[in-house]
């Protein structure tokens, strides 16, 4: 190549050198637009986000403040007419206070608050609270996007607690006298010689009448089922003591052989309920003290037609004065406190029998027993018929269930009778008990309502089944209303 082809050659790649230098600059200053526009954008949603976070914050404790309030307006309030209506107001104010207090004022920004939704659903107050914030940009407005609209919701919800009524139907009929094992039977019927000349060996049951033997023998010595139900119910009282709002549960005792009597009235003081019921005793009493022993107890004094009565276990007359009782504290849902929701916890062995030990006075039965306890009354005596032990009839829990009520029940299957037949009333009716209360399970389960039924045959399954009953109880309340 020549020096003159050089010479040119680097003449014209200095030229364009020259001309690369001017087009990397006219590029350089056009994209500086964008990127200036996209910090702005940045800064911009920078602005949105921390705004949103700052609204959202304000909105959560909107939300939880209606609940609380709500749910604290009912608990102080659960009497009041129309308590459910006030509390939704109530707890709707609180929250708009609260997002306004918390909000503040938000430069460059205008809020807009929807009225809080605050609904309560049987037992269940839910509360939604949504915003919406239109932010006014500073750099994207440049591109045509004045404002940033933004919209959220926050949701809360709290349960109310549920104002339940529980009425504990203790059957404390004769057969509720049987030691509740097996080898507590036998011990006792070996030197048990009650009725020895009808049952011509060792009697099974405590006692069956007043000044009998086996009541020495058995009572505070032996467990009867009797003295486990005691003890199960001082459980279930204790349990109940651990409720968190006042008056919140209450609960009354009601023992019944041939009629339902008050042992311990609807109450939400546990302290009277747990004396009633001997809580403080080593050994409680209180229910085998009751059991079937030939004259009335828990009567009105000086009236044998009042009070458990004698003789026989009579579902058919204890279920309809029960259902007089329900009804005077209501057949509520539980939702406050003049709408108490009624649970009758049946505790039995389903051995139901139609005999009555007792005089006809004044167009009344009455249990004075023989000799009779009650100036006026005629001893008594056993109703045509005798001994009739039978299954319950389901039937007689029907118009309790369509009531309102819950029956729960806690079925305490027999102990087979262990004897040698020698004859006599007494091995008549042990055959036959022996002979159909493998199958009392069943009519009990229909007297049940759905669910609620259970079986238990020691002291340490009777106590966590009650347990079990009035904690399902406590949850089906909160869910299903």
């Amino acid at each position: 190549m020549s020096l003159n082809c050089v010479s040119r050659f680097a003449a014209a790649l200095a030229s364009l050198m020259r001309g690369r230098n001017g087009g990397v600059g006219v590029v350089f200053g056009l994209s500086l637009i964008p990127i200036i526009g996209l910090v702005g954008l940045g800064i911009d949603y920078g602005l949105a986000i921390t705004n949103r976070s700052r609204l959202d914050r304000a909105a959560d404790a909107a939300a939880l403040a209606a609940v609380v309030t709500a749910k604290a307006y009912v608990a102080a309030n659960s009497s009041q007419v129309g308590v459910m209506e006030a509390a939704r107001i109530a707890g709707k104010v609180q929250a708009t206070n609260t997002f306004n207090v918390n909000v503040g004022k938000i430069p460059m920004a205008d809020v807009s608050l929807q009225t809080p939704d605050l609904t309560i659903d049987g037992q269940t107050i839910n509360a939604k609270v949504t915003y919406t914030v239109t932010i006014h940009n500073i750099f994207a407005k440049l591109f045509r996007v004045p404002t940033t609209t933004v919209t959220n919701t926050s949701k809360a919800s709290a349960d109310l607690p549920s104002y339940l009524d529980f009425y504990l139907m203790v059957d404390v009929s004769g057969s509720m006298g049987l030691p509740t094992t097996s080898t507590g039977m036998i011990q006792l019927a070996k030197d048990n010689d009650d009725m020895v000349e009808d049952y011509k060996q060792g009697c099974q049951f405590a006692c069956h009448f007043s000044g009998r033997k086996g009541w020495g023998l058995a009572a505070g010595k032996i467990q009867l089922r009797s003295d486990a139900v005691n003890n199960a119910v001082c459980a279930l009282l204790q349990r109940a003591s651990s409720s968190v709002v006042p008056g919140q549960y209450r609960i009354g005792i009601y023992p019944f052989i041939n009629q339902l009597a008050t042992l311990a009235a609807l109450t939400g003081d546990v302290s009277a309920l747990k004396t009633a019921a001997q809580c403080s005793n080593t050994w409680p009493l209180a229910f085998t003290n009751l059991l079937d022993t030939g004259t009335t107890q828990l009567n009105s004094p000086g009236d044998p037609t009042t009070g458990v009565g004698s003789g026989g276990t009579h579902f058919e007359t204890a279920f309809p004065q029960m259902k007089g009782i329900v009804g005077q504290g209501g057949f509520g849902d539980g939702s406050t406190s003049t709408s108490r929701k009624p649970f009758v916890f049946l505790v039995t062995d389903g051995m139901q029998n139609g005999q009555h030990f007792f005089v006809t006075a004044n167009g009344k039965n009455a249990y004075p027993g023989r000799p009779s306890q009650f100036p006026g009354y005629n001893d008594a005596w056993w109703s045509e018929g005798g001994s009739k032990p039978s299954q319950i009839d389901p039937k007689n829990c029907n118009a309790l269930k369509a009531a309102g009520a819950t029956i729960s029940i806690l079925y305490i299957p027999y102990n087979q009778i262990s004897f040698v037949d020698k004859g006599g009333g007494i091995a008549w009716e042990n055959n036959r008990v022996n002979g159909f209360s493998p199958s009392l399970a069943s009519p009990l389960q229909a007297c049940a309502s759905p669910g609620y039924f259970k079986t238990a045959d020691s002291p340490e399954a009777i106590t966590a089944a009650l347990k079990a009953m009035f904690d399902q109880a406590l949850k089906v309340a909160r869910l299903i209303q």
